[in-house]
């Protein structure tokens, strides 16, 4: 029988890469050390499993005949939760003295974007410029037309600094990104 050497640091580039259920198995593999997930530190949680478990929350059984984007989206409400901590709950503030943050809002700068590889730059789904541009997940918009079409998100995603933001967005993105390919398809 052959003998098959793994490096750590080729372990730990898979991990970083792979979906949940790819993780799992490298977990099982390698002992994969982790701290427990809790609401006290937002970089503990990694997965769903991990909101939930931080949460003290059942993993919900998803039944059969729900769309994917619903799913993803249940799932990403639970983690936002999560990363909220112990501390934080966010309130809507009519008066616009609170600022909370989307994770489009604080994922990436434009030379991030100049800089990433096809397959990360695919997972941006947006196109829009104006006298600005918008950039993140899932815009879509036209100027001067007949028509309009915008999507706003649940302020159930949101959250209370642009680290935390960021981190949801580049921790999940492949989940952010199914939750957004409603009707059509995105490659990650």
């Amino acid at each position: 029988m052959s003998k098959v050497e793994i490096k750590k640091e080729n372990v730990d580039a898979a991990y970083k890469v792979a979906d949940e259920n790819v993780k799992k198995v490298l977990n099982a593999l390698f002992g994969k050390e982790r701290k427990k997930p809790t609401l006290d530190d937002h970089t503990t949680i990694q997965s769903y499993e991990d909101a939930c478990e931080a949460l003290g929350e059942p993993q919900e059984v998803f039944m059969e005949g729900i769309p994917p984007h619903i799913v993803a989206l249940m799932k990403l409400e639970t983690i936002s939760r999560a990363l909220w901590g112990r501390t934080f709950q966010p309130k809507p503030d009519a008066e616009g003295k609170e600022i909370y943050w989307w994770v489009w809002w604080a994922l990436y700068t434009q030379s991030e974007i100049d800089n990433m590889d096809e397959d990360d730059r695919g997972a941006l789904l947006s196109a829009y410029a104006a006298t600005g541009a918008s950039a993140g997940f899932g815009f879509l918009g036209t100027g001067n037309r007949s028509s309009h079409s915008a999507a706003n998100f649940g302020f159930r995603l949101c959250q209370e600094t642009a680290e935390k933001a960021r981190y949801f967005g580049r921790t999940f993105n492949r989940l952010w990104a199914e939750y957004l390919a409603f009707n059509f398809t995105v490659e990650i």
